[in-house]
């Protein structure tokens, strides 16, 4: 499992949303500027986000809690990212190619079919995946006043 440590900042039926908390320097990176690739991303990145987690110990606003995801889960969902639209654009390319027109633009327009149709499957398929995301694991304390969210059950 991957882990973090995060402060739920509001409630939203089973689920909550959370803001991470900076880390400090581990030791491995700069000591001076803690990790790098967290210094490009907050640089990219709005100052502060929120990420909605599933909520079975039905956490509370302003408590905060450590989301986990399971490596295999962060894995398939990377493959599915990157790795689908790029068979796709490939697959695209190949009909259009195989398409009997010999030309170019044939290519591109089943390359660019592809990626669409990959995109479109993409933004249908995200909510089977629904359960399997990052998940509030353990409970740190809270701030007051706390409200709660509604349970998982």
């Amino acid at each position: 499992m991957i882990s973090t440590e995060a402060q739920v900042v509001r409630c939203d039926g089973s689920d909550a949303w959370v803001a991470i908390r900076p880390h400090a320097p581990c030791g491995n990176c700069d000591p001076e500027t803690g990790c790098r690739s967290v210094a490009i991303s907050r640089m990219f990145g709005q100052a502060q986000q929120q990420y909605r987690v599933n909520n079975p110990l039905g956490a509370m606003e302003g408590e905060y809690v450590k989301v986990a995801v399971a490596e295999r889960t962060l894995l398939q969902s990377a493959l599915r990212a990157y790795g689908l639209p790029l068979l796709a654009v490939l697959l695209g390319a190949v009909l259009g190619r195989a398409s009997g027109l010999m030309s170019p633009l044939a290519e591109v327009a089943g390359a660019g079919i592809g990626f669409c149709g990959a995109f479109v499957w993409l933004r249908l398929a995200r909510h089977a995946a629904a359960g399997q995301g990052p998940t509030i694991v353990s409970r740190h304390g809270r701030v007051p006043p706390p409200r709660r969210c509604a349970s998982a059950d």
